[in-house]
C-alpha cells in the first residue's frame, strides 16, 4: 500500500518549522468522536491523542514514512552493546506551557508516572524499565531490566509538566500543561474543545494560528455540511456516502491516507471482572466458550460486500492486526483470511447447541461505525445469529468495554509501527487494551521472545506464529485496515496527514 500523504495542493512549507506567512486568525476542525480526557498516561481515544499533538509534544514522533524522529530528544537513543541501556539527549532552552523548565528530570517523573499510575497505557511497555534517571539537565539514561526491541517506540511519550503534575496529581487532565506550540484552554463536553497559541513555545515562528477549536461532530452527514458551509475549515474523517458532495466542493481540498489501523469484532471471552482484573476467564456465553460458533461469526461476514456496500470500496479488507501498510512486517506475517461461507456457518451455529443465538454488538455512535454494524446485523441473520446493536457514544463504549459489559465490540484501533507492541496491548494476557479477555500461554510465551529477538527475521516469525494463534482462537475478527479520507478548506495551508492524524497545528489560513 502507498505510504500516506499530503495532496499537493494541501501540503505546503508553512508546515514546516520557521516558515513565514500569514499569522492570526482560528481555525475550527471537525473530530467525530468525544475525547475521554486529557491525561496522556491515561487516555485513549484517537480524538484525545488528535488534539493532544497540539499542545502536547513528544520525545520522539513518527513521519510520514513511520520513520521514528526526535522531537524533543535531539536525537534517536544511543543504545548501548548489551541492548539494555538507552540514553537520550535532550532540547536546551525550552519550557512547558507553564513557564517552568523542560528537562532530563521531567521526563524522568513523566516515566516513573507512565509506570506507576493505574490505569496507565504505558505500564505494561515500560515494565521492561530497571531505572530511569537525569545524568544531566539534558540527558536521560535508561537501564533495562531484558532486551525489549521496541523500546526506540515505547520512548515517544508525552511529557508533562512537574510543576502542574504536583499541583493536580490524578486530575491533571482537567488542565493539562506540556511542551507545544498551543496550550490547552478548555472544553465543553459534548461540544468543543479550544487550544490556544502558546507564548512558551520554542518554535512560536512556525505557528501561524492564534486559536484551533476542536468540535465534536459524531453525525457524519451534518459533519460534511459543516465543512462544505465553512462553519469548519478542516474535518478528520469524511464519510464515504458524503465523499461525492465534498468533491465536488470547489473550497475543500480531500487528503486520502492508507493507514496501518484497523477495525474489528472485539469478543469478550473472558472479561468477567473487569480489564486488567486477572485471570480473566468465567464467562459461561456460548461465543466466550466456543471457538467453533466464533468461526462461525466470522465466516458469515463478506469483508469484500461490506467495503463496497458500507465504505464505497475505499478500505482495505483484512483478516490480520499487522496492514500491508507495513510491508516488511505484513508480507512475512500475513496469514490466509477465513473466507465467507455462510453455509458452512450455518452447519456450525446448528452444531453448537446454541441454535437461536443472540449477541449483543457494542458500537459508538458515529454514522459509519452504525452502518457498519447493521451490515453485520444482516449477515449473522442469514447464519442464524441474532445481533443486537447496542450504541452509545464512545467514552460510553469504552467505559462499558473496560468493565467487561459486552459481548462483542465492533471498535477501530490506530496502533504504534511496531506491530509487536500492538499484537501483545490487544490480545497479550496483561495488554492494557485486552478488553476481550484474551489468555493463552503459548501467545504470551511467542510474544515475550518477539521482544528479545534482535533480527527483523527472528522477530517475524514469531509475529506470524501469534498471528496464526489469533486466527485459530478468533478472540478478535478482524474486518478491514483503514485508509482515511480528511477534508481541508482551500482557505487552509500546511495540514498534512501523517498517520494516523491530520496535522494542523501549523496550518495557516490564506
Amino acid at each position: 500500500a502507498a505510504a500516506a500523504l499530503a495532496l499537493a495542493a494541501v501540503a505546503s512549507a508553512s508546515a514546516q518549522p520557521g516558515a513565514q506567512g500569514k499569522y492570526g486568525g482560528v481555525l475550527t476542525m471537525g473530530l467525530f468522536a468525544e475525547p475521554d480526557n486529557f491525561d496522556p498516561t491515561i487516555s485513549r481515544t484517537a480524538s484525545s491523542a488528535q488534539i493532544f499533538r497540539t499542545f502536547c509534544e513528544s520525545l520522539y514522533d513518527l513521519d510520514s514514512s513511520l520513520k521514528i524522529v526526535p522531537l524533543l530528544a535531539t536525537a534517536l537513543p544511543t543504545i548501548s552493546t548489551d541492548k539494555l541501556t538507552y540514553t537520550i539527549p535532550l532540547r536546551k532552552g525550552v519550557v512547558f506551557n507553564d513557564g517552568t523548565p523542560f528537562d532530563a528530570q521531567a521526563v524522568v517523573t513523566t516515566l516513573q508516572r507512565n509506570m506507576t499510575l493505574p490505569g496507565s497505557r504505558s505500564a505494561t511497555n515500560l515494565a521492561v524499565i530497571d531505572t530511569v534517571t537525569a545524568a544531566d539537565p539534558s540527558t536521560v539514561v535508561i537501564h533495562l531490566k531484558s532486551r525489549f526491541s521496541p523500546m526506540p517506540l515505547v520512548l515517544a511519550v508525552r511529557v508533562m509538566s512537574p510543576t502542574q503534575l504536583a499541583k493536580l496529581g490524578d486530575k491533571f487532565g482537567t488542565s493539562p500543561v506540556c511542551v507545544g506550540p498551543f496550550l490547552y484552554d478548555g472544553r465543553v463536553v459534548g461540544d468543543s474543545v479550544t487550544v490556544i497559541k502558546s507564548p512558551y513555545y520554542y518554535n512560536k515562528g512556525a505557528v501561524h494560528l492564534d486559536k484551533i477549536v476542536f468540535k465534536v461532530l459524531p453525525n457524519e452527514a451534518a459533519a460534511a455540511a459543516a465543512l462544505k458551509a465553512g462553519d469548519i475549515q478542516a474535518l478528520e474523517r469524511i464519510s464515504t456516502t458524503e465523499l461525492a458532495g465534498i468533491r465536488a466542493t470547489p473550497s475543500i481540498n480531500v487528503i486520502r491516507g492508507n493507514r496501518i489501523g484497523w477495525w474489528d469484532i472485539t469478543i469478550n471471552v473472558g472479561n468477567s471482572k473487569g480489564l486488567g482484573n486477572l485471570p480473566y476467564g468465567g464467562l459461561t456465553t456460548p461465543l466466550a466458550t466456543n471457538p467453533k460458533l466464533r468461526q462461525a461469526f466470522e465466516e458469515a461476514i463478506d469483508r469484500d460486500t461490506l467495503n463496497r456496500v458500507v465504505f464505497d470500496g475505499l478500505v482495505e479488507p483484512g483478516c490480520t492486526l499487522i496492514a500491508p501498510k507495513l510491508k516488511a512486517w505484513y508480507d512475512a506475517t500475513n496469514i490466509a483470511c477465513t473466507p465467507y461461507d455462510p453455509a458452512h456457518a450455518k452447519k456450525l451455529v446448528a452444531a453448537s447447541g446454541s441454535p437461536n443465538l443472540t449477541v449483543h454488538m457494542l458500537v459508538e455512535s458515529a454514522t459509519d461505525a452504525v452502518r457498519m454494524a447493521q451490515f453485520i446485523q444482516a449477515q449473522e441473520a442469514a447464519v442464524g445469529i441474532t445481533v443486537v446493536i447496542d450504541v452509545a457514544d464512545l467514552p460510553t463504549v469504552i467505559a462499558r468495554a473496560a468493565a467487561g459489559n459486552f459481548d462483542t465490540w465492533l471498535i477501530g484501533f490506530n496502533p504504534g509501527a511496531d506491530p509487536g507492541l500492538s499484537l501483545r496491548s490487544q490480545l497479550g494476557t496483561a495488554g492494557v487494551n485486552n478488553f476481550g479477555g484474551f489468555s493463552n500461554t503459548r501467545y504470551d510465551y511467542v510474544m515475550a521472545n518477539g521482544f528479545k529477538a534482535t533480527t527483523l527475521k527472528a522477530r517475524q516469525t514469531l509475529y506470524k506464529v501469534a498471528q496464526q494463534i489469533i486466527h485459530d482462537e478468533r478472540p478478535m475478527i478482524f474486518l478491514y485496515h483503514s485508509i482515511t479520507l480528511a477534508g481541508i478548506s482551500t482557505g487552509v495551508t500546511g495540514a498534512q496527514f501523517v498517520d494516523p492524524y491530520l496535522r494542523v497545528a501549523f496550518a495557516q489560513l490564506k
